[in-house]
């Protein structure tokens, strides 16, 4: 997720960085404070450097209130990504026509840059937007929130599509009410809950049959409508042997 900025910083083997390495974290910290952000003077580096040192971490938290970042009680991947953010914005600075150069393939860059690698999905923020969207869209939330977060998708997509927003403007006929209570569809379930949540299936799926029909009725109908009165050409035809 953090590939396009460590290339355009010059960092070294961006493809193979793990952040749940801790080595390999603390290592890209420093190689950022010596190339890149340079905040502390060099001698001040040292208990940055020691990345072995047990004391690191405290060093880190120190250096993390000395750049006024916002998320000194984020993940070490929201860490990274403020840090890296910071260095492109300093390296942009000190050398604004290594980025400007060719304005054309940086804008093709900036395109191809999906916003979504950055987020965490797992965080507890992502994991709340995703519970509020489902309220307002009232979409049962599901245990595992990605899951919510899939039938949200599938709400939107055929909700707010561009055909069905114009077709939410045209006035409906909002039919009759349907009392399940006055209906046997055939099943003899002892349990009412039970018993309603099956009639609903079984309403739901009737509908989609009937509109299945509909459909094929249409088909039908084009259909005829080229075959009824189709065009002879004369010229074609051929009468005995």
């Amino acid at each position: 997720m953090f590939k396009r900025k460590l290339q355009a910083l010059g960092f070294p083997n961006p493809d193979t960085l793990n952040t749940a390495d801790e080595k390999q974290f603390r290592s890209t910290i420093v190689w950022l404070e010596d190339q890149k952000i340079r905040r502390y003077k060099i001698e001040d580096r040292e208990h940055l450097r020691n990345i072995t040192a047990t004391e690191w971490n405290q060093a880190f938290e120190q250096y993390m209130n000395d750049l006024d970042c916002p998320f000194t009680n984020g993940t070490r991947p929201e860490v990274l990504d403020w840090l890296l953010g910071l260095a492109v914005q300093l390296e942009f600075n000190e050398k604004p026509e290594s980025y400007t150069a060719n304005p054309k393939s940086q804008e093709q860059a900036y395109q191809k840059i999906n916003p979504l690698d950055n987020l965490d999905f797992n965080s507890d923020d992502f994991k709340t937007g995703v519970n509020q969207l489902a309220n307002i869209l009232q979409v049962p939330q599901h245990s595992n929130h990605l899951v919510t977060l899939e039938g949200i998708c599938n709400i939107i997509e055929e909700k707010f599509n561009q055909n069905a927003l114009k077709e939410s403007l045209k006035a409906k006929n909002p039919g009759n009410p349907v009392q399940f209570d006055n209906i046997n569809f055939g099943l003899d379930i002892k349990s009412t809950s039970l018993a309603s949540a099956a009639n609903i299936l079984r309403y739901l799926f009737i509908h989609d049959l009937r509109d299945l029909q509909t459909k094929i009725n249409e088909c039908l109908v084009s259909v005829q409508a080229l075959t009824a009165n189709p065009k002879t050409d004369t010229k074609l035809g051929k009468v005995g042997y």
